[in-house]
């Protein structure tokens, strides 16, 4: 079946008919907002993830309760009266919680999601809620069975003893429990009767040796210690050196999108000085401008914000750990970022957000060396990183030995590059990421011989 085709219609003169037709000519430009009202418990969500790459098929649970300090009155509607709570455990070792936070910027706005009809040119607003998505590591569960029968004085003494004596009480006290595990022998136990039961230790002794027969190999263990160190994940499949610490695992794409580097960028271009708080920011920044690398330059900034978010932490406690400071304090410290990345950081690398542990300052280091790698090309020199961090060479040699690097002097072609001569190159060391990984490995104590 064919088709005519319309003939072009021609115009007198210049005139030209309007692209926009009937459909716009009854409409004026003026819009016309009209807010809902709150009536219904229903109401659109927006949700914030602040420093957190979550999964796009993620299915949250939502959940719903009245405010501890609200009571319902006439004057109080069904949002302010009440709080929502989105919640998710599919993942296995994480869950994702997203709640309304009281405290931060954002605690004293609303949120309005607005549809707007063209052709009526009206504007419709309903209320919705904020809501801020987190991740928490799901804690694992004490499977340990309590004895249901009480312990008597000496089986409770003998039970504190294994815990908390010393290695000769702890060897004594096994020796006494294994000599006594046969309470009375077979042959002397009456027709009818059952064997009289176990004391706990015994049982605990019994029970630690039948385990034997399933330990877990020297692999294993060491497998299961490098898991639980605090030190970014490796890729066990990597096949270059960039694939080892992916920048979007170290940060994350949504933290990587937020750092704006149009600054350095517009300094360098003028031919301004770029000076921060870090000297391994401040000797490399210049150079990755210069060679148009912007996700190099976004690794470097993200890098001053992890480095100024460590200098603004207090001395340590007696147990190595540093407390962070409060909200207004904290970000006050670091004015020149915005709330979302700072308390990304704070959540990322503080335990609930308040205290930095000792494992957890570790897990921070290693992060920054691992950034700073990724940086250098995978060549670093240390030096302009120990001052940042304010650390020991000894200290540094072994967080990036933490994270696979071979620490060694700098050869001859980087002493060149780095501009120092063989008297300073003693002080300096060089960590290299290259493959195979090599990580420090599970030190093995070895028999006293008797």
């Amino acid at each position: 079946m064919s088709e005519k085709k319309r003939k072009r219609v021609s115009y007198e003169g210049n005139e030209r008919p309007m692209k926009k037709t009937s459909a716009r000519q009854g409409s004026s430009n003026v819009v016309k907002i009209s807010v809902l009202p709150e009536e219904d418990e229903w109401a659109p969500i927006v949700a914030s993830t602040p420093g957190l790459s979550c999964p796009s098929d993620l299915l949250l649970k939502t959940y719903t309760r009245r405010r501890n300090d609200e009571t319902p009155s006439a004057g109080k509607t069904y949002l302010t009266s009440s709080e929502h709570l989105l919640h998710s455990s599919a993942h296995p070792k994480i869950d994702y919680i997203a709640r309304e936070e009281e405290d931060g910027s954002d605690s004293l706005l609303s949120h309005y999601l607005g549809v707007f009809d063209p052709e009526s040119g009206q504007l419709q607003l309903v209320r919705a809620r904020k809501l801020v998505l987190r991740s928490k590591v799901r804690p694992v569960a004490n499977t340990e069975e309590r004895a249901a029968k009480p312990q008597n004085g000496l089986s409770a003494r003998n039970t504190l003893g294994l815990t908390f004596g010393t290695k000769k009480s702890q060897r004594a006290i096994e020796a006494l429990t294994k000599n006594a595990i046969s309470p009375s022998k077979p042959g002397r136990v009456a027709a009818g009767q059952t064997q009289p039961a176990l004391d706990p230790i015994a049982s605990a002794v019994v029970s630690s040796m039948a385990a034997t027969t399933s330990m877990p190999t020297r692999e294993e263990l060491q497998a299961a210690v490098d898991e639980s160190k605090p030190r970014p994940q490796p890729n066990p499949d990597a096949e270059t050196p960039a694939d080892v610490y992916p920048i979007e695992k170290l940060a994350g794409r949504e933290v990587l999108r937020q750092m704006t580097i149009k600054e350095w960028q517009d300094a360098v271009e003028n031919g301004e000085e770029i000076l921060t708080r870090s000297r391994f920011v401040s000797h490399r920044v210049q150079n990755l401008v210069s060679g148009g690398d912007v996700r190099k330059l976004k690794t470097l900034k993200y890098l001053l914000l992890l480095l100024e978010w460590y200098g603004a932490l207090p001395a340590p406690t007696k147990l190595g750990g540093r407390r962070v400071p409060g909200a207004e304090k904290l970000h006050s410290a670091l004015a020149g970022w915005s709330s979302s990345l700072v308390d990304g950081v704070t959540h990322r690398f503080a335990e609930q957000g308040r205290m930095v542990t000792r494992w957890h300052l570790d897990n921070l280091i290693t992060h920054i060396c691992a950034l700073a790698a990724t940086v250098d090309g995978f060549a670093t020199d240390v030096y302009d990183l120990m001052q940042d961090l304010k650390l020991e060479m000894k200290n540094m040699k072994k967080y990036h030995r933490e994270i696979g690097c071979q620490v060694a002097p700098p050869t001859e072609g980087e002493m060149r590059s780095m501009g120092i001569g063989k008297a300073e190159a003693k002080r300096r060391v060089v960590a290299r990421l290259k493959l195979p990984l090599e990580f420090p490995k599970m030190k093995v104590m070895r028999a006293k011989k008797r």
